[in-house]
């Protein structure tokens, strides 16, 4: 409900618009019907008698800012009365000729007709305009609940990188110090990316790329020939965009949530089409759960619908699983 103090700067200027519209419309619309007023007496009197009609009209309805079919009804039967009565005074006392009923009534019914409806424009305009500005207000506190939004989960990528990457990094020190020490290596340039790029909306695919390609290394260093990831269709990338740490939060979903081994590898395809990057792997089902932060995907979902509009779709079959991250063209 709208405070109708807010209404209260621009009530008057309202009520003398429909005054002065409203009387000069009735008035007019009385002489080109009624031609037994001629004399300039006759006529401003209709004028004066329209003018008093109209005022407690005005009055009757200025605070009216929601109006209800039976409240509208309402609001025309007081105004038919208050019209009627005025121009049976004029008709009856004020002019000349003898009073006639039904001709008073049909011009009372014209005049109400005339002010009602100038009346609801009034407010029509007024509730338009209210409209508005709530709609702006509206947009501008979603507008910033969705920039809140987004830098929380921007603020998500890194410790979830860090977190998954801790345990690869201690799977490998016990396993094999020299592929530790490569891991490190590449660990720090791909930290280094999300440093650089982790808190921006878009990067360019061909930045996402090399990092991506960096991160399927570690995790084939990691996993030896129990995953394999390929690359295809990248070779023109220019003007086009895509969410940071995207491509690398799929890759690092297949390998979490699938069983693997050097006879059955895991299968993972990146792949730039149709306007999109595709991320696919085999599905092959676990037994067990591994430990999760539970926030990759999930965050990638809704930094595809706050940042691009665009949701992250998922096609899922009895032995495949596809995710396609839209992207934008510049």
């Amino acid at each position: 409900m709208v405070n109708a103090g807010l209404l209260t700067p621009t009530l008057l200027k309202e009520n003398i618009l429909f005054l002065i519209i409203g009387t000069f419309a009735s008035s007019l619309a009385i002489l080109f019907f009624d031609t037994r007023l001629y004399t300039a007496k006759d006529v401003f009197l209709l004028f004066v008698i329209l003018f008093l009609s109209l005022l407690i009209q005005s009055f009757a309805g200025s605070l009216r800012i929601f109006v209800t079919r039976n409240q509208a009804s309402l609001f025309y039967a007081k105004s038919l009365l208050i019209n009627y009565a005025f121009l049976s005074l004029f008709y009856a006392w004020l002019s000349p000729f003898s009073f006639d009923a039904v001709a008073t009534l049909k011009f009372c019914i014209l005049v109400t007709s005339i002010a009602t409806s100038l009346f609801f424009f009034i407010r029509y305009k007024k509730q338009y305009t209210l409209n508005l500005e709530k709609e702006k207000l509206i947009e501008q506190t979603v507008k910033q609940q969705q920039v809140k939004e987004l830098e929380v989960l921007k603020q998500q990528i890194d410790p979830h990188f860090i977190f998954n990457s801790f345990n690869t990094l201690a799977f490998l020190i016990d396993q094999n110090s020299d592929k530790a020490k490569q891991f490190s290596n590449k660990l720090a340039n791909v930290h280094r990316y999300i440093l650089f790029n982790g808190s921006k909306n878009l990067v360019s695919l061909a930045d996402e790329l090399g990092f991506a390609k960096d991160y399927a290394y570690l995790q084939e260093i990691r996993h030896s020939n129990e995953v394999q990831i390929r690359f295809t269709g990248f070779a023109d990338v220019d003007h086009v965009f895509i969410l940071p740490v995207s491509i690398q939060v799929l890759i690092e979903n297949a390998i979490k949530h699938n069983a693997f081994s050097e006879t059955v590898p895991l299968l993972i395809h990146v792949c730039h089409e149709n306007q999109v990057v595709s991320v696919e792997n085999n599905l092959i089902t676990k037994n067990y759960d591994s430990p999760s932060s539970k926030i990759g995907l999930t965050n990638l979902r809704d930094r595809c619908r706050l940042i691009l509009g665009k949701d992250l779709q998922i096609l899922k079959s009895d032995r495949h699983y596809k995710a396609f991250v839209p992207l934008l063209y510049k």
